[in-house]
């Protein structure tokens, strides 16, 4: 049984928008952490050291997105909280994007079809 629920469809919609380029941008940003760590640690190529704290940005951008957008549809702090795990996971971002987007605009057309009809 999921509690998601919408209040407000338009802060809803541009929680998740932010949420969604968020999560797009940490995908990514990790496999050029990847592709950082390999070249320091395997060819000891220090071209893109400077890109660990960038990807730590990017990755606090999205611990913000994912608790914007937790906090507006009602997640438990649980919920947001194994989002933003599975995050670290490589890969897994694009995955947890697409099903929290499949998750919440339903939510948000509905609510806002409630919201014109009353």
């Amino acid at each position: 049984m999921s509690t998601t629920k919408v209040t407000d469809p338009e802060a809803t919609a541009k929680a998740l928008t932010f949420f969604k380029w968020a999560a797009i941008a940490a995908g990514i940003a990790m496999f050029i952490l990847i592709t950082e760590m390999v070249l320091k640690y395997a060819f000891d190529n220090h071209v893109l050291t400077w890109w660990s704290p960038v990807h730590g940005l990017i990755f606090m951008g999205l611990v913000a997105a994912t608790t914007n957008l937790g906090f507006k549809v009602g997640w438990p702090l649980t919920r947001i909280g194994t989002i933003l795990l599975g995050s670290c996971i490589p890969f897994v971002a694009f995955i947890i994007e697409q099903r929290v987007a499949r998750e919440i605009e339903p939510l948000i057309a509905a609510a806002t079809a409630d919201r014109v009809a009353s």
